[in-house]
């Protein structure tokens, strides 16, 4: 048994009737990722800041090329205390305020969220030249990242940092991090994100694409396609015992909810283009495909959070890419499955915290160039 999960490990044992009853009043206030802003209040715009022009992976250029991002909590004379929260799908900034204090501790750390690329907030399909929008086809999860490093390095004159936390997405930022910038930070941490989607993981993604740049093709009124897609998404967030659990109005109920606050602020291409960088995320492409090659390229501490119970991106990736690394995991049956984030929160904060704090104390190994960092 890990570290973490051994100190842990009395709140993860069977449940009793009373947690039980618990668990089914949290599944209720769940929402999805894309869903969880809508309760909260408006937040004041982010900062952006310009990048010049951005060369993608796939060699397509972003002119104007900006980054959104929000900041909390004090930033240390030496600029050695950040922690850098990338969003996840369908997620923007205000999106992660639930993170601050449970998961990161903004008394001690700076912490930056860095908005994604295609989330209406940095460069998205919906925000630039029309000229520079089929740069978005071929969006990576790899662009993100890159666009992040050059935030910090380049405008905020951060070289390093404490930690990258990321949630889902975000989660698949972190690996990508992890592999790509070995030595920029103490711990990567991983919420149920994965190094590489399986074939079921695919499949659900491509339904949410297909449905969504289809019937934009086909007229098919916005309102339509946005309650199709939150079926699929709530469908998959949480296992069927939690929605067998919610009954039929409570989950007739989120899907329109979840749908109403999609038409209020998200584009149908913003949101194609993330899942399009989604579906194809493999760390391992540069590795050959090779997992544990990929794994050998760590250097900071990892600590990889999942589920079994997850059915929207499978943990079997992540669990063996933690086994090859050596990193430390929390593992964590729940019917919440990916919602896992949420509420297990109290749970999955405390280790995020407990984490973060050890790991700021580590010395990084010696940097090792990454097969797949580009000069």
């Amino acid at each position: 048994m890990n570290t973490l999960l051994a100190i842990l490990a009395p709140t993860y044992g069977r449940r009793s009737a009373t947690a039980r009853r618990s668990l089914a009043l949290a599944l209720a206030a769940v929402p999805s990722l894309s869903h969880a802003q809508s309760a909260a209040p408006a937040a004041a715009p982010p900062t952006v800041a310009s990048l010049g022009t951005c060369i993608l992976a796939s060699g397509a250029t972003i002119p104007d090329c900006q980054i959104a991002y929000r900041a909390f909590g004090p930033l240390s004379p030496a600029r050695d205390n950040v922690v850098l929260i990338p969003t996840f799908f369908a997620g923007r900034s205000e999106d992660h305020r639930f993170m601050l204090g449970d998961y990161v501790d903004t008394t001690k750390y700076h912490v930056i969220v860095a908005d994604a690329f295609a989330d209406g907030h940095s460069s998205s399909p919906s925000n630039v030249a029309p000229t520079a929008r089929e740069a978005f086809r071929d969006l990576t999860i790899r662009d993100m990242v890159d666009a992040h490093h050059l935030l910090l390095t380049e405008r905020l004159g951060i070289r390093h940092v404490r930690a990258i936390v990321g949630i889902s997405m975000g989660g698949f930022q972190v690996f990508e991090w992890a592999v790509r910038y070995p030595t920029f930070a103490d711990a990567y941490v991983p919420v149920v994100g994965t190094p590489r989607v399986t074939a079921s993981d695919r499949l659900i993604f491509r339904a949410l694409i297909s449905g969504a740049e289809n019937s934009n093709r086909s007229g098919v009124p916005s309102d339509s396609v946005w309650e199709q897609l939150s079926r699929i998404e709530t469908l998959f967030m949480r296992t069927p015992q939690a929605l067998r659990s919610l009954g039929i109005a409570k989950v007739d109920h989120e899907v329109t909810a979840m749908a109403n606050g999609y038409r209020r602020s998200w584009s149908l291409d913003d949101y194609a283009a993330q899942l399009r960088a989604i579906e194809r995320h493999d760390i391992t492409i540069p590795f050959r495909g090779d997992l544990s090659r990929a794994a050998a390229a760590v250097r900071g501490r990892l600590l990889v959070v999942y589920s079994p119970d997850d059915h929207m991106v499978s943990s079997g990736p992540a669990a063996e890419f933690a086994r090859l690394a050596g990193a430390e995991t929390l593992d964590i049956p729940s019917e919440c499955g990916h919602s896992l984030f949420w509420c297990e929160q109290a749970k999955v904060g405390a280790a995020v915290r407990m984490f973060i704090d050890r790991a700021a104390a580590t010395v990084i190994a010696p940097a090792v160039p990454s097969p797949n960092r580009t000069p």
